[in-house]
Order: structure tokens, then C-alpha cells, then sequence
């Protein structure tokens, strides 16, 4: 049986400009690295994602981080949304719907935990975890990685398919940047394991990897 792909991103914050013209605009990112996120214009990374990773009739759900404030919630309700169900609908695909944790705009730790406990509380076995750590805080990018770390170790049956990082393009320059990021998420796995096993040169042991992966491109 087909594993659930869940995709989890974190609503931008932009609001208006003295116009009145919303801020978060469509633009094209340019992949690096990774062919399979080449898209058309969109105002979130996720949505690359979605359309890279999916196939026709994938059973897929999606958690939106949805920072209190209105322009946090304008922005999921005008744009979001919209753009979600029409990638659902153009890849036809077997859609569980828009799950939102409402979180506080407070940074301190408490925060922070209370983040992290909600996103795991999603996260069920046997599921093909995707992200995109683009919006937020800046400590969001790392809660959400330590949560897919949690989920990944020691929720039963659970993958990490690719996290992703949306560049906002240069002034002057037309399109950003998406990054798949995923190798990082293996790299601190991989630390962990050689701290654990006391390696005696871990840093030789990782540019190893890095060499061969390279060679593997």
C-alpha cells in the first residue's frame, strides 16, 4: 500500500505595501540541483515540491504553519489555498485536505515547544514526510527539521522524500532560487551516528561522502 505523502509549509508574513498592494508576488524559482522542482510561477516553494513529488492519485496531506496575525492569515486565505487546490487538481491527486496549526507570534522557547509538539502530533506512522523551510522566524527552519528528525527516528515507517529553501530573488533579477536541502538533514543523522560509533577522524569519514556523492551527480 502506497504511503501518505504529507507536505508541510510555514505561511509567509508579507502584507501591503503604502498602496495597498499585497507584497508576496508570484515569481519563478530556478532549481538548484534538482531537476524535479522546475515550475511556473507561485508564491510558495512548497508547491514545487508538491508537483515534483507527486503522481496521479498519490494520497497526499498538507500542514500549513499559520503564524497569529492578519496578514499571516490573509495570505493563507487568498493565496495559499488557491494554490494548493489548484496543484491538487491539476495533478489529480488524492487530497486529505489543509491541516492549519495556528501558532504564536512570541519567538521564546515556550513557543517554540509548543511548535515543535504540534507538528509531530501530525505526523502519523508510515508516512512520506516532504517540507519546505522557506517562511517563518528565524528559529522556525529549525524547529520544524528537529520535528522531521523526531518523526523520522522514532515514528514507525516514516520517510523524508525532500526539504526545500525558496531564495527571494536580488533586486534587478527576475526569478529566484529553490534549494533542495535534504542532504543536510542526512548529514546531521550522519554526525550522530559517527559521534556514537566514536570514529576516530569523522571529519575525513564525511568528506568521503561528499566526495562520492559528487561523483554519484
Amino acid at each position: 500500500m502506497a504511503k501518505t505523502k504529507i507536505f508541510i509549509s510555514v505561511i509567509p508574513f508579507q502584507g501591503q505595501d503604502k498602496e495597498g498592494n499585497d507584497l508576496l508576488k508570484q515569481l519563478i524559482y530556478t532549481p538548484s540541483g534538482n531537476s524535479r522542482l522546475e515550475y511556473g510561477e507561485t508564491r510558495f516553494p512548497i508547491i514545487p515540491l508538491i508537483n515534483g513529488y507527486t503522481e496521479n492519485g498519490d494520497k497526499v496531506r498538507v500542514i500549513a504553519i499559520l503564524t497569529d496575525g492578519e496578514n499571516y492569515k490573509h495570505n493563507y486565505e487568498k493565496y495559499f489555498i488557491t494554490e494548493i487546490d489548484a496543484i491538487v487538481e491539476t495533478k489529480n491527486l488524492d487530497f486529505a485536505g489543509i491541516e492549519a496549526i495556528q501558532v504564536s507570534a512570541n519567538e521564546d522557547i515556550d513557543a517554540q515547544l509548543a511548535l515543535f509538539g504540534k507538528i509531530i502530533d501530525k505526523i502519523s506512522d508510515g508516512e512520506d514526510i516532504y517540507a519546505c523551510i522557506t517562511y517563518g522566524t528565524k528559529p522556525t527552519p529549525i524547529v520544524e527539521t528537529m520535528a522531521l528528525n523526531y518523526a523520522y527516528r522514532l515514528k514507525k515507517d516514516v520517510s523524508i522524500g525532500c526539504i526545500v529553501y525558496g531564495q527571494f530573488p536580488h533586486k534587478g533579477e527576475p526569478r529566484g532560487k529553490i534549494y533542495d536541502t535534504t542532504a543536510l538533514f542526512f548529514m546531521d543523522s550522519i554526525v550522530n551516528k559517527l559521534a556514537e560509533m566514536k570514529v576516530p577522524n569523522p571529519k575525513a569519514a564525511i568528506k568521503l561522502m561528499l566526495e562520492v556523492g559528487d561523483k554519484d551527480e
